[in-house]
């Protein structure tokens, strides 16, 4: 499988930090791995990215999905990384093409929606 790419922003104070998300789907039984220092509410993501998927009509592999979050040392709060932690997984996933480094900020609801994040 192919490595998806995207990005995202992490606020940290009165700044913004670009973050890079990287997935990738691997030939093992079924998980969903977060990493790059992410907060509870980013472990989250898994089910909203997963239903949104599902709700959508374009459902996520069935087999190990790992998203790394890059910087790992800079912390990431919130759900605003959800849709650039879906846009990766579906470009590894070649659901989707890629759309260069466009930066996705937006928490996914379980239909499927996007909604605004601060």
């Amino acid at each position: 499988m192919a490595l998806g790419r995207t990005y995202s922003v992490a606020l940290v104070g009165l700044n913004g930090y670009i973050v890079e998300v990287e997935a990738d789907i691997g030939q093992t039984l079924p998980a969903f791995v977060i990493l790059g220092l992410p907060d509870a509410s980013l472990n989250e993501a898994k089910e909203r990215i997963r239903s949104a998927a599902q709700n959508s009509g374009i459902p996520l592999s069935r087999r190990k999905i790992t998203a790394n979050l890059i910087p790992a040392s800079l912390p990431k709060r919130g759900s605003g990384f959800d849709l650039a932690i879906a846009m990766a997984v579906l470009l590894a996933a070649n659901d989707i093409r890629p759309t260069g480094r466009t930066v996705f900020i937006a928490e996914l609801g379980l239909d499927g929606r996007l909604r605004p994040v601060r």
